[in-house]
């Protein structure tokens, strides 16, 4: 309604600008311009609250389409989801190479958030069918489709970068799966030492995998790489502070906050919520992680 009553409002200074300009602007690789009204590639802080406000309206539908498949919230489901994450953040790593050619504007934010969610709707029915027959379960169907999705793009990346004149950076993905794993390691040892709180729950471990990945590869890009954060959130802490490593600090200080919140809510919250909830906080880091470690390898 508000569309058709105020279109140039709505589309031109709004959806153009702030939604639509920026995918054309990323596909383009330059400012484009529409009725007058200029986009530029890149995060915001109107289109970071309206992707995020998306996701969250979103997520009625999904537990009902999970609920309708009849599908068991556990850890099992999680780590199957886990392999397409890393997949849409290997697209759009691709997609900053500039190896997608036409396909390119399916993989920019917030296109690429519907192509991940398409692939997760067909994965989740294949594995309901296969369930239902016997074969395997919906965690390994989902968690198959992704792996070789994963595998697919991960592996263009580094055959890309192994046949081009530019130097690899391997030590770039390197570096940051080690911090990933080294933070991670340490969390679940420490996590021991607390006692009442279940601090320990698989989806807690890739909650703060997640988030470590991309405050590793923020770390890493801007302290030797000349790189700045995507978000504007983090862009802005490390503006602030003007320290290298204030958006990993701030990554662990509040992934930290949420899941001690999320262990202490466990038994009081609706099993199917906190489920989504919980595997969010790690979906939303792992995809980040994962593109800025093949741009920053890939000189990108």
């Amino acid at each position: 309604m508000a569309f058709l009553s105020f279109p140039t409002l709505v589309y031109d200074r709004f959806i153009w600008q702030y939604l639509w300009g920026p995918v054309v602007a990323d596909a383009a690789g330059q400012p484009v311009a529409h009725e007058g009204i200029r986009a530029v590639r890149g995060y915001t802080a109107v289109n970071t609250v309206t992707y995020l406000a998306a996701v969250v309206y979103s997520l009625p539908g999904l537990r009902a389409y999970l609920d309708h498949l009849d599908v068991t919230f556990d850890a099992g489901l999680a780590y199957g989801f886990a392999p397409i994450i890393v997949a849409g953040g290997a697209m759009r790593a691709l997609e900053d190479i500039g190896l997608l050619g036409d396909y390119a504007v399916l993989f920019i934010t917030p296109s690429i958030y519907f192509v991940v969610t398409a692939v997760t709707v067909l994965a989740l029915g294949i594995g309901a069918l296969a369930r239902d027959r016997g074969f395997i379960s919906i965690p390994q169907s989902v968690g198959v489709v992704g792996v070789v999705w994963a595998v697919g793009a991960v592996g263009w990346a580094f055959w890309y970068g192994a046949t081009s004149p530019a130097p690899l950076r391997l030590w770039v993905p390197v570096a940051t799966t080690g911090i990933t794993l080294g933070v991670t390691g340490l969390y679940y040892w420490g996590a021991d030492v607390v006692e009442g709180v279940p601090l320990r729950h698989p989806l807690f471990l890739l909650a703060v995998f997640g988030q470590t990945w991309d405050g590793s590869q923020n770390l890493i890009g801007v302290t030797f790489l000349n790189y700045s954060p995507k978000l504007v959130v983090t862009n802005l802490v490390y503006q602030v502070t003007g320290f290298s490593g204030s958006t990993f600090v701030l990554k662990l200080l509040v992934t930290g906050g949420i899941v001690w919140y999320l262990a202490d809510a466990k038994a009081k919250m609706n099993h199917t919520w906190w489920w989504l909830m919980t595997f969010f906080i790690g979906a939303i880091g792992l995809p980040m992680g994962v593109r800025g470690s093949l741009r920053m390898m890939l000189g990108v």
